[in-house]
Parts: structure tokens; sequence; C-alpha cells
């Protein structure tokens, strides 16, 4: 999983959906602000660990209609000619991707005419178009809306049926 969040402390759950999902046995979170404060993501460290997942999930919250600027430098360094694609980019051909992102505003502000103006899918199309030109196969989105009104209920049963779907995806892959 590589989880993406700018400022983890302030976050309403997707800190709390990363630590779910590290707290399972079959998953390894790999949280990018913390490993690169500098932005220098080390390709090699990052392939090696694609290598040898069977999933990838990308794990973040909106930002400006997009994911946090640490993932796009991730895709530029790591998703290399000759790695994700092109004459030997074989490496993640047949891997399963999946994105978890959440949203601070509900799935009503995320239609035509309102304030996001799209459905939240419009907003994920570049990254399952990456993980297709990959070669990769794509698993249902997990989208979380709403945060900012979320209850402490409403973030705890969130947090089972990410733990529950993460588990799914590894007795399915396995």
């Amino acid at each position: 999983m590589l989880y993406a969040h700018p400022n983890p402390n302030q976050s309403k759950i997707n800190r709390h959906m990363a630590l779910a999902g590290n707290a399972l046995d079959h998953v390894q979170v790999r949280d990018l602000y913390e490993s690169y404060p500098d932005f220098h993501v080390d390709a090699a460290a990052e392939q090696k660990s694609l290598k040898e997942a069977q999933v990838v999930v990308f794990q973040f919250p909106i930002y400006w209609f997009n994911a946090p600027s640490i993932i796009r430098e991730w895709q530029d360094t790591v998703l290399s000619r000759g790695f994700a694609f092109g004459p030997g980019g074989t490496a993640l051909q047949g891997k399963r991707f999946m994105l978890a992102v959440t949203t601070g505003g509900g799935k009503p502000s995320y239609a035509e005419g309102q304030p996001h103006g799209a459905p939240i899918e419009d907003y994920l199309r570049t990254f399952e178009q990456t993980a297709r030109f990959c070669g990769m196969n794509l698993l249902e989105p997990f989208i979380v809306q709403g945060v900012g009104s979320m209850t402490a209920k409403d973030v705890d049963d969130t947090l089972e049926a990410y733990k529950t779907r993460l588990s799914m995806i590894a007795r399915e892959t396995s």
C-alpha cells in the first residue's frame, strides 16, 4: 500500500486507514511522505517492493481534484520505461491495483453542477489509466466521501469495511 497524506496528524480517517492496513499480516504500508520528506524517491527500493507485491493500493485524500504531490513524484520516478511499460517493462503486468481515496466533501458535492463539478470517479480515471497502461488489473476503488462530517461510529465502520476489503483481496490473491 502506498499511502500519501501531507498532514497525517490532521487526518480524520486516512491515517487510521493506513494503520488498520498495516496491522494486517498481508499488507505492507509505505508512507511516502515519511519515507521521502525531500521528495527524492528511491526508485530501486520502490521497484523492488512492487515486484514483490501481488496487489498495489494507492491510498490518499483527494487534494485539489487530484492526489497529493508525492504520488505524482513517485509515479514519475518509479514507473519508468523498461520497468512498468515499454520494451521489457512487464514488472507490473497482471498485478492487481486498487485506489483507496477519501474526500472531505460529501457525495452530493461531487455531481455535475455542484461545487466539485463531477463524480469522484472522474478524478480517479488518470490513476486507473496509469494502472492499465502498466498492464495491471483494476479492482473496484474504496471510496470514502464526506470525511468532514463523519462521526466516531462512521470512522469505526469505515475502518472495519476497509480491513474486510483488504483481507478479501488478500484471500482472492493467495
